[in-house]
């Protein structure tokens, strides 16, 4: 544990004075350091929030009669403990891990939140629709993309070393590619730990921070994750 500690903290010294000159590494972290606070803080707003969702929702509803103001009171107290529950847990691990890189964004991985904040209204994501196994798609997914971040991460060392040769001969690049390689491998273990910790839960669609050149560590290409 010390071993991998002190490797944490030698990699993110070496690779921020190596990325210094980058403004969208330092915006990104801050950014999603910002947005993680935001989010524990407010997080707890879900649960009033969803609840006046469901209840606007049955209001709205004129297939039904009054009860439908309750049921959805009632199915929006409990989507308001998951909501809360995902949105500070992700904050708190987008706060304690701001100098990690991410997935371009989480489309398709993880049921979605309804928006970037928990006061704004947003679009409310329906598991059973089209269908409940299609609309439980995204939790398979997300503890799947868990799994091989843990598992898999580390090909990121070899891939982002052959990365910077490939596009220069110079030692130079080839070091940076060392560190970044480093770097996205203890990235992609500590969001592989995020995700499978919390696959269950909502999570932002969208990611902040500074993003991974490639959606998987072997991919040559650099593509953005869908």
């Amino acid at each position: 544990m010390r071993i991998m500690v002190a490797l944490l903290l030698a990699v993110f010294a070496i690779s921020t004075c190596a990325y210094a000159a980058n403004e969208s590494i330092a915006t990104g972290m801050v950014d999603k350091a910002v947005n993680g606070g935001i989010n524990v803080l407010t997080g707890w707003i879900e649960l009033p929030m969803q609840v006046y969702k469901g209840y606007d929702k049955g209001l709205k509803d004129l297939n039904r009669e009054g009860p439908s103001k309750v049921v959805g009171g009632i199915v929006g107290l409990f989507r308001g403990v998951f909501h809360a529950a995902g949105r500070t847990i992700w904050g708190a691990f987008e706060l304690a891990t701001f100098w990690a890189a991410n997935p371009a964004d989480n489309q398709g991985v993880g049921v979605p939140l309804d928006a970037k904040y928990s006061w704004e209204t947003g679009e409310q994501y329906c598991i059973d629709k089209p269908t409940l196994p299609e609309g439980c798609k995204p939790i398979g997914t997300k503890f799947i993309n868990g799994i091989t971040d843990v598992l898999l991460g580390i090909v990121e060392v070899p891939a982002q070393i052959t990365k910077s040769a490939n596009d220069s001969t110079k030692y130079s690049n080839v070091f940076v590619g060392t560190l970044r390689g480093f770097w996205y491998w203890l990235s992609r273990e500590v969001n592989g730990v995020a995700n499978l910790a919390s696959f269950i839960l909502p999570n932002p669609a969208q990611t902040m921070g500074y993003a991974y050149n490639s959606k998987w560590p072997w991919t040559k290409t650099e593509e953005k994750v869908k």
